[in-house]
């Protein structure tokens, strides 16, 4: 639905951050209705980094929230004239003047509008650098917690002068379903099956150990690929662990009816800020930017979750400012650059606009994948479902296809990964990360797909890609009363979706087989074997065939 209303409203040559542009919240049929992880929302643009549809989606309680007040989804057209703030209590729709706060990070905007007069709302709004039109790290907060953060769809939200939603509802009854017996026999079910899935016993108590389990899956990322490994990085897994086992205090948490606990509070300092275990997000600001001092790391991290900030997106960008000899990594510099690009002053003002832009003003090579987006926290080199995955993805982001894709647990776990692709293509060559032969493209598809429903359920991917999709089907018909039998159906109506992506990028111009594809740097750089896992020896230039 988001993706048509897109396709209907903003027309060909709309620039992301004109009026025209539409800014499209949807919820899914299962989200606040009561299947285990149905907290998700999915916000879909124009995004300003690829100038192709952009898509991200959050967890938290945000999207039940909207639910529980009676919408399904918020449709953002135009531009206001001032900084503005929208406040959603159940059918009372306000605005309210938000010039006062227009330049608050993202924890005292939350604070700022709670005081408005309801303490239990739901905050989705921008931080500094959505509010200055940040392209490429310009995220959309969800009360403190969880952030739709790839493709700049907060400058979107700072193009249209809006600075905050607020939401809460509940007052005028439940979300409505068509059959409740039966929803709540398969919520239970589903429930039963997270619970004894690995996934729950992997999350079951929030785990500091991610970084070094990062780091045994996948080449680390460095800047622009021109080294293969860092020499420190085992000293700065080590010191993180230390960090979150001995000197801060964690209380690990759970987006809205969840049974897993993927995400914490982190406090430090007398200063916290939530971190979620699955995304790998605070081991991409140890690889990328190469910080063995986990104090320094977690200022880091601080900064850009309070900024409202793509932090796999800066980290990209500020890796290849150090390329350039702009900032020097593992040092105090990189606050002063985050500090830059925030506020558009100085070589941040470039680097506000993206990688791919960057790379074109100053003539320097960059690594990024379809349409400009910045990659994902690992090489992806080695990884060519993945590459493959990032140079077809419509939105841009190879992040729909990673997770779970056997390719990326290989190197840990060689006999699950080949035992999935054979049970998915019937081939188990497939999962090897270096081929593109048998059934590759077709375990990417599928992985595209699984990805492409958990959003439109308005589930996490997480306990999704664990319980069978025959369970998740059932939860959608009784919940909307539409048949979704046999659950194939579910994929089949992902390709109309994705073919639905296409077409809109088709018609923006320009979009075609030629684009298809990642930065020239991906085909030139060499792999030189190091001490990581799935390092080759080298691999030339590579056809885009």
């Amino acid at each position: 639905m988001a993706t048509k209303i897109a396709y209907d409203l903003i027309p060909p040559d709309a620039d992301a951050l004109d009026p025209e542009n539409v800014l499209v919240m949807m919820t899914g049929p299962l989200t606040g209705v009561a299947p285990p992880s149905s907290s998700r929302i999915d916000i879909v643009s124009l995004s300003p980094v690829t100038n192709l549809l952009g898509g991200s989606s959050a967890g938290g309680d945000f999207g039940a929230a909207l639910k529980f007040a009676g919408y399904d989804g918020i449709v953002i057209t135009g531009r206001s004239k001032e900084p503005t703030c929208i406040r959603i209590i159940d059918d009372e729709v306000t605005f309210h003047d938000a010039e006062a706060c227009w330049e608050y990070d993202v924890y005292d905007t939350v604070d700022c509008v709670k005081k408005l007069g309801r303490e239990d709302v739901q905050v989705a709004c921008i931080g500094k650098a959505g509010a200055n039109l940040v392209k490429t790290a310009g995220g959309i907060s969800f009360s403190k917690r969880n952030l739709a953060a790839r493709g700049g769809l907060g400058a979107v939200m700072g193009s249209k002068n809006l600075k905050a939603i607020a939401v809460a509802g509940g007052t005028k009854g439940g979300v409505k379903v068509r059959d409740t017996k039966r929803l709540m026999e398969v919520n239970f079910e589903i429930q039963k099956r997270i619970r004894e899935s690995p996934a729950f016993k992997k999350y079951e108590n929030w785990h500091a150990n991610i970084a070094l389990s990062l780091l045994k899956a996948r080449r680390p990322y460095f800047g622009d690929y021109e080294e293969d490994y860092w020499e420190e990085a085992e000293e700065a897994v080590r010191n993180a662990k230390r960090f979150f086992e001995e000197m801060a205090t964690l209380r690990p948490n759970s987006c809205f009816s969840c049974p897993l606990r993927c995400w914490a509070w982190v406090e430090y300092k007398d200063e916290e800020a939530p971190m979620v275990a699955c995304q790998g997000t605070f081991p991409a600001i140890l690889f990328i930017l190469k910080i063995k001092d986990p104090e320094l790391a977690w200022k880091v991290y601080l900064r850009l979750q309070r900024e409202g900030m793509d932090i796999m997106g800066t980290a990209a960008v500020i890796a290849y400012a150090s390329r350039l000899g702009l900032v020097k990594l593992g040092t105090e510099d990189i606050l002063w650059l985050i500090d830059e690009i925030v506020n558009r002053e100085g070589p941040g003002n470039v680097l506000a606009e993206g990688v791919k832009r960057a790379s074109e003003h100053f003539g320097v090579p960059a690594v990024y994948v379809k349409g400009g987006m910045e990659s994902w926290s690992s090489d992806v080199r080695p990884f060519r479902g993945v590459a493959l995955a990032g140079a077809v993805s419509e939105s841009g982001s190879i992040s729909r296809a990673i997770h779970g894709f056997p390719a990326s647990s290989y190197y840990t776990k060689p006999e699950k990964a080949k035992k999935v692709a054979r049970e998915i293509v019937g081939d188990e060559s497939a999962a090897e990360p270096t081929n593109y032969k048998g059934g590759k493209a077709k375990l990417v598809a599928y992985f595209e797909n699984e990805h492409i429903i958990a959003d439109s359920l308005g589930v996490c991917d997480t306990p999704m890609l664990s319980i069978p999709l025959e369970l998740w089907a059932e939860a959608f018909t009784a919940a909307t009363g539409i048949e979704m039998s046999p659950p194939e159906k579910l994929h089949f109506y992902a390709e109309k979706i994705r073919t639905l992506e296409r077409m809109f990028n088709v018609r923006r111009g320009g979009v075609n087989r030629e684009e298809d594809t990642l930065s020239p740097r991906l085909f030139e750089s060499v792999i030189r074997s190091g001490p990581w896992k799935g390092g080759s020896n080298s691999t030339g230039r590579s056809s885009r065939g």
